[in-house]
């Protein structure tokens, strides 16, 4: 029965999946400005706003319905940018030094899917068209419904390309200095090819900022640390990488790599339950004020939510996901 619910579910367009999902009234026309290859399975594109004086308002972790030309249904796709790259910025003395409003997308190669297939046309024949978007999606910071002042931990588990509603959500949060004691980042991508690895992972160094900018914030009286990073690299070259590739500032491990701020687990492997309750937090004190944000393939994202609600101090309503299939 599950796999005829996810077959049927699988067939309807993005606007039909998430017809209960709250989303804007109104369509934004936006310029197609850039498209950066990450590997050969992702692109990134920035998408500039075509009205810089007001810019387009979201809450990290939203998705865009996204119009490209000569389709009549939209495509789906999670910005992957800050709120505050999508407003105008007045801070700049300069007017050539402000940085004009835009969206990013990750858009992972998808030929069955025509929004997603228009997108991976050659570049020079959609540099500079026209699309228009309209924002939507309820997997936010702050969440809907919880309190966010009670909230002193967050804690995010990301599987493949899953990670792009938590980088944006991630990124406000430290961009925005929102007060946390701790930020746990558990992240699982599947790692195509050796060469180049570290370009291979989706938003590696974008994290890898984050929490070694968290280092000199951490506690230094034995509490817990401010924040960590945790890779997960599930490709059969996995094995063969040794932390220089991603870092030049811890040596090798026999299992893994480990610094202040990330741990490189080194062999190829999936997130554990022994992971997974290592990140809910030391005591009660620490799960009950924590929230945890899940996203990943639906196999992945199902087993992980039902593990962490079944667990001592965990209130279920703290628990959210987001599932793309």
């Amino acid at each position: 029965m599950t796999q005829v619910r996810s077959v049927v579910r699988s067939s309807l367009s993005h606007e039909e999946r998430t017809a209960t999902e709250p989303r804007d009234k109104d369509l934004h026309p936006v310029i197609l400005s850039s498209i950066e290859s990450v590997n050969e399975r992702i692109r990134l594109f920035r998408l500039a706003i075509k009205d810089q004086r007001s810019g387009i308002k979201f809450l990290p972790g939203q998705w865009l319905d996204v119009h490209v030309p000569g389709l009549a249904k939209a495509g789906g796709f999670t910005i992957t940018s800050t709120p505050r790259d999508a407003l105008p910025q007045s801070s700049e003395p300069e007017p050539d030094q402000r940085q004009s409003p835009f969206l990013e997308l990750a858009v992972q190669e998808s030929p069955l899917n025509p929004p997603a297939a228009w997108l991976w046309r050659p570049s020079e024949e959609i540099i500079g068209q026209e699309l228009h978007v309209r924002v939507g999606g309820s997997f936010v910071w702050p969440p809907p419904g919880v309190n966010a002042n009670e909230t002193h931990r967050v804690v995010f588990i990301a599987g493949g390309v899953g990670i792009n509603p938590l980088i944006s959500i991630v990124s406000h949060i430290r961009q925005t200095n929102v007060p946390l004691d701790h930020i746990r980042f558990l992240y699982a991508t599947k790692v195509a090819q050796y060469q180049s690895i570290a370009a291979d992972i989706l938003f590696l160094s974008r994290l890898l900022r984050i929490f070694q900018s968290a280092v000199s914030e951490s506690p230094q009286n034995g509490d817990e640390e401010k924040g960590r990073l945790e890779l997960y690299l599930t490709g059969e070259d996995s094995g063969r990488l040794s932390f220089s590739d991603i870092s030049n500032n811890s040596p090798d491990e026999k299992d893994g790599f480990k610094t202040e701020d990330t741990t490189f687990h080194k062999y190829p492997r999936r997130i554990k339950d022994d992971d997974l309750q290592r990140a809910l937090g030391p005591n009660k004190q620490a799960r009950e004020s924590s929230l945890y944000y899940v996203c990943g393939p639906p196999e992945m994202t199902d087993y992980i939510v039902e593990y962490i609600k079944k667990q001592d101090s965990v209130a279920p309503e703290r628990v959210l996901c987001e599932k793309w299939w």
